[in-house]
């Protein structure tokens, strides 16, 4: 069993055509900025959404671990919390819910194989994402050869914060990996994020020797960490042959998440990040010979 928190169909923005993205529990980074924090652990969590929430009370009352309380705010120990539901299910206007279920590699697929035709037609197919899709690694390479059984083009989108070993076996049944490039130094990387840059660092020149048309460098362009790297890592992707650097500018998308898990969110106070101010970028990359693409 697998531990899913979200399959997203007909998405247009995680490779090539139309496709089915599943995104997959679990990660061992911590980035201040993540849109899904709900994937970082890998059970089943609870999540509050306090404008929807009328107080009546009524998941406090019927919590069976006491995990809930009203006073003086709502709040929720997850120290108890289960995440068995029950208050889900006595919540009238859907105030609460539960993010993530356990899923076999079959039920998996039985979801993505209902778009089929959409991808025949598109040129797409099936994204994993999370979290780190690779977290829960011996689930998920089951599901990505079953995958690749079925032949549906597969793109990996993914930190790269994993060992070799694991990069080596996944990297015969993926198609197309959207791998991260957050910060060079790797100081500011591990302080900000909690990533490994040697490891990283290490699975990209694989990746870069065995198969550099397999991999578009993605980096999300955040406020006051990284807008100086943009053409050092433009630099850095093109001496190791990979064909295209995706600049994902900074957006809160994730801000009601964070919220609704009781934890804070330290860039509520940054603006929305205007793409044409990253559009010199591309030009640069035309530059020194590579594709330089704004949003993924």
């Amino acid at each position: 069993m697998i531990s899913v928190s979200n399959i997203e169909r007909f998405a247009i923005h995680d490779g090539p055509g139309i496709r089915t993205t599943v995104f997959l529990k679990g990660c061992m980074l911590h980035c201040p900025w993540c849109a899904n924090p709900e994937t970082w652990g890998v059970q089943p969590v609870l999540m509050h959404d306090e404008k929807k929430c009328v107080h009546c009370r009524l998941c406090e009352k019927h919590c069976p671990q006491k995990a809930i309380t009203f006073e003086p705010d709502f709040h929720i120990d997850y120290s108890l919390c289960r995440a068995c539901g029950t208050c889900t299910q006595t919540c009238i206007p859907n105030a609460l819910e539960i993010s993530g279920k356990w899923m076999t590699a079959e039920e998996i697929l039985d979801e993505a194989t209902k778009d089929k035709k959409y991808y025949e037609n598109s040129q797409g197919g099936i994204t994993l994402s999370g979290g780190e899709p690779l977290f829960q690694f011996e689930e998920s390479f089951e599901l990505i050869q079953r995958i690749h059984e079925e032949e549906f083009h597969l793109a990996l989108e993914t930190t790269g914060n994993y060992s070799l070993e694991k990069l080596q076996k996944v990297e015969p049944y993926v198609d197309l990996f959207l791998m991260d490039c957050k910060h060079l130094d790797p100081e500011k990387l591990y302080h900000v994020t909690g990533a490994d840059y040697d490891q990283i660092m290490e699975n990209f020149a694989y990746l870069s020797k065995h198969c550099p048309q397999k991999v578009i460098v993605r980096m999300p362009v955040i406020w006051d960490f990284n807008q100086d790297q943009i053409e050092k890592i433009i630099e850095w992707a093109a001496t190791l042959h990979f064909p295209e650097v995706d600049l994902l500018p900074y957006h809160s998308l994730g801000k009601n998440k964070w919220e609704n898990l009781q934890m804070k969110y330290s860039y509520a106070q940054y603006p929305l990040m205007d793409k044409k101010d990253l559009m010199p970028a591309v030009e640069y990359g035309k530059k020194i010979g590579i594709r330089v693409k704004i949003g993924g």
